[in-house]
């Protein structure tokens, strides 16, 4: 499944979700949904304490198959791509993300 394959949908909890945990407008939903999807960290991107965080939210909700954390949030889609909610990272895995992040960008 590539990224051009899938049409990106996102449910109303999910838009409630990111306005409200990242403070952004309604126009800027979509945009930052695509961004998440596009240049945010996979699972199999994801190391150490970060990759275990992911596999527990994982675990803990099945309909989630594909999570992306980006801009220190954590998005979690279906694997038909439909964005289901969006969670706050934790304060202790954000330095790690963001050095996942620079390495994977150089």
């Amino acid at each position: 499944m590539s990224k051009k394959d899938i049409e990106l949908n996102v449910t109303k909890h999910a838009k409630e979700r990111i306005r409200e945990r990242c403070g952004l407008p309604k126009k800027a939903v979509e945009r930052s949904v695509v961004n998440a999807w596009s240049n945010g960290l996979t699972h199999r991107e994801c190391k150490g304490n970060l990759r275990k965080y992911v596999d527990s939210l994982y675990f803990n909700n099945r309909t989630a198959g594909e999570i992306r954390v980006f801009n220190n949030h954590t998005f979690m889609f279906t694997k038909s791509g439909t964005l289901i909610t969006v969670l706050p990272l934790p304060a202790y895995l954000q330095n790690l993300a963001a050095k996942i992040k620079k390495s994977k960008n150089n």
